[in-house]
């Protein structure tokens, strides 16, 4: 009935090349001026756009075949699409059809579609018009906003439209209808039995799942405490928020919650909360042992604590602020999307103990130039790095991880895969790359610098390498190395370790 079940892990929102590359692996691909395509049973399925914007309109057969669906993310970024009309034989438009076409302001869908997928046209913020001719026996426009015949299923609120829109009182479901609105608010018919609204909010009828927020409002938002629930997506595309604050009883946060919510640079938590809390504005787990949610505005380098073992689905995704991140010791498993479209990440140092990356993890970070897997990596996901145009260096400490699949997937700058000497399961290439084997993994040796300072002796490292620890002893002949407290400390870009100046000489180590 409401649109917490809209979104099923697996196959979510930001699965962005996935289905594409699976269907394209199932049927022969076809191609003809601006469309790829895929035959099934005598019909066609565009399954990409490739031709260059304005006013696009999807023919009614190609090559003699009727072409009857378009499929999910066909569409994706078709950043100068202005207008796009499909063809009087299609059928089916599955979900996120249209992702992200900023330019797109009209679509026209005519009376032979019969199916239409959650989201069609996810966050196009110049879509203004959807038409629909009057005669389609399953689907109707009313006031601009796409519904089921009967307008109980809000489809689609256009991107482009801003203001404050009010459900009626007969609608049961809004799907993935608000993902990337320009809304300043979501208001509900009084009579509404599945939907309530406050402060231009969009809640169930009890307020215990917090479901869209407005899109265009801006500034700060502090999640009530009658809330348990924020429902995935939930908050997705919100340009103007700057900052949000979880409530007391808030039990479960959704996958893409926060995801691409490009000005918000901190998300703090009640310290009632007994699931969730924040450290330096990004969103953990009570226990700090899952990191949940970073802000996608907050800018620089971030050393993720060592309490950390799982960087959760989506946790760093869209964070166009960050350009270095350092995994410590304790992570095990990089999550599915987690450093997705991260375009501003030059460094990755990954901790020793990294065992899976999942999925499109690092999918689309065109500043990352080298990545260094570590021994303990068993397995990399489906196009973990694929669209890392710039990446050039990718060495193996270990084993060769399973492949699943399209891992560095058009990384047109990645000739070579080098792994070390002594290590197994290495053939000829790699994810169809070419490997060769080697003795080190070069550069992975952090710089210590030794600074005094008035009575003090400051020790500085790179904070993109984490794991080591700083030791010292008062004889280099027979030396008794001991850790120097305290820990390090961020300061900048560095590590930094003081202590007061001691008598005799000391020397100083790094240690992993």
């Amino acid at each position: 009935m409401n649109s917490i079940t809209c979104r099923l892990p697996g196959f979510l929102l930001h699965l962005r090349t996935v289905w594409l590359l699976l269907l394209l692996a199932a049927a022969p691909v076809g191609v003809q001026a601006q469309f790829n395509y895929t035959t099934n049973n005598g019909t066609l399925t565009i399954v990409q756009y490739t031709g260059p914007g304005g006013d696009v309109v999807i023919p009614d057969t190609i090559n003699g075949l009727k072409v009857t669906s378009v499929g999910s993310q066909a569409f994706f970024q078709a950043n100068t699409m202005t207008s796009l009309t499909f063809g009087t034989n299609m059928t089916t438009i599955l979900l996120n059809a249209v992702f992200q076409c900023p330019a797109l302001t009209t679509v026209t869908i005519p009376q032979s579609v019969t199916n239409i997928g959650n989201g069609p046209f996810v966050d196009c913020k110049g879509l203004t018009t959807i038409s629909l001719t009057d005669s389609n026996a399953f689907y109707v426009v009313t006031n601009g906003v796409l519904f089921n015949r009967s307008q109980s299923y809000l489809i689609e609120y256009p991107g482009g439209v801003g203001g404050t829109y009010t459900i009626s009182d007969i609608v049961t479901n809004t799907g993935e209808a608000f993902i990337g609105n320009s809304l300043t608010s979501i208001a509900v018919n009084p009579t509404n039995a599945i939907y309530a609204s406050t402060n231009g909010v969009l809640f169930n009828r009890n307020f215990k799942q917090l479901i869209a927020y407005p899109g265009a409002a801006l500034g700060s938002y502090t999640v009530p405490n009658t809330v348990s629930t924020v429902v995935s997506a939930s908050f997705e595309f919100c340009t103007g928020m700057t900052s949000v604050t979880m409530g007391t009883n808030v039990t479960s946060i959704g996958y893409a919650a926060f995801y691409d919510c490009s000005a918000m640079t901190s998300i703090t938590v009640n310290p009632s909360n007994a699931f969730y809390t924040t450290t330096n504005g990004v969103l953990y787990d009570k226990t700090r042992t899952v990191l949940i949610q970073y802000p996608s505005g907050l800018p620089g380098t971030y050393v993720i604590p060592n309490t950390v073992s799982n960087i959760s689905d989506g946790a760093f995704g869209d964070a166009f602020g960050l350009t270095s991140v350092v995994v410590p010791n304790g992570v095990t498993n990089i999550g599915f999307e987690a450093f997705y479209s991260c375009i501003n990440l030059g460094s990755v140092t990954l901790g020793a103990n990294v065992r899976t990356i999942q999925q499109a993890a690092f999918f689309y970070c065109p500043a990352l130039n080298s990545i260094v897997f570590p021994s303990t990596l068993a397995s990399l996901g489906f196009e973990a790095f694929a669209d890392c145009q710039n990446l050039s260096s990718a060495c193996f400490e270990g084993n060769a991880p399973t492949d699943g699949g399209s891992v560095f997937f058009f990384d047109s700058s990645l000739t070579q895969i080098l792994f070390l000497n002594g290590t197994t399961g290495w053939g000829t290439t790699y994810d169809g790359i070419l490997t060769t084997p080697g003795t080190t993994c070069g550069g992975l040796a952090p710089t210590l610098t030794i600074t005094a300072l008035g009575p003090d002796v400051v020790a500085t490292w790179p904070a993109t390498f984490a794991g080591y620890t700083l030791q010292s002893t008062a004889n280099l002949a027979s030396p008794a190395w001991s850790t120097v407290l305290p820990s390090p400390t961020v300061v900048g870009s560095l590590f930094a370790v003081t202590n007061a100046v001691s008598d005799g000489a000391r020397f100083y180590r790094l240690m992993q």
